[in-house]
């Protein structure tokens, strides 16, 4: 008589899918990924630690399967940083601007001057920009696709794309010109 089903031990099926992400990769690359994401979003430290949880839950899920692992965590920890911020402040029912402008363009330290200069020429020229388009350029500079944008506002694809692109146009034109520059400098 031949031994039953129910008397062998149970062996459990390969893993299919993607491949475990290691401890070396996240003791590797956890706490930069925390300073950069809140470097890049002005929200509460529980909304980073959040936002890159859900970064690194992301990456268990679909395996680490990209060219630059630790380039994709940040993306993917920023946009959820600032979904989460957005949500925080809409629940506060706080605020006209959900990203400001100066978080997504700040300069690094190592910054020229001259750079600086123009950087805060620009920022002074987005904010001369109408509110929706405004908002619209910023999250596209923060890195959303013009889809999410689309979604966020209620629009076609393709009009966000022509009010980003329109928004562009009406920087290029105003810092060319210096509308939103320091007065001084002219």
């Amino acid at each position: 008589m031949s031994a039953t089903r129910h008397n062998e031990p149970h062996v459990p099926e390969p893993r299919r899918g993607p491949a475990p992400v290691s401890h070396e990769l996240y003791d590797e690359h956890a706490a930069k990924l925390l300073r950069v994401v809140s470097s890049r979003v002005a929200t509460s430290d529980a909304n980073i630690d959040d936002a890159c949880s859900f970064a690194w839950a992301q990456l268990i899920a679909r395996g680490p399967e990209h060219d630059s692992i630790f380039a994709w965590l940040v993306t993917v920890a920023t946009r959820e940083a600032w979904r989460l911020h957005r949500l925080e402040r809409r629940q506060a029912g706080d605020g006209d601007e959900l990203i400001p402008i100066e978080a997504v363009v700040s300069p690094t330290a190592d910054a020229h001057a001259e750079d600086r200069l123009l950087l805060d020429e620009t920022v002074r020229a987005v904010k001369t920009l109408h509110r929706r388009k405004r908002r619209m350029l910023v999250l596209h500079a923060a890195g959303f696709t013009y889809e999410e944008i689309a979604r966020q506002y209620g629009v076609s694809t393709e009009r966000a794309r022509e009010l980003v692109y329109r928004a562009r146009l009406q920087l290029r034109d105003r810092v060319g010109r210096g509308e939103g520059a320091n007065p001084r400098r002219r």
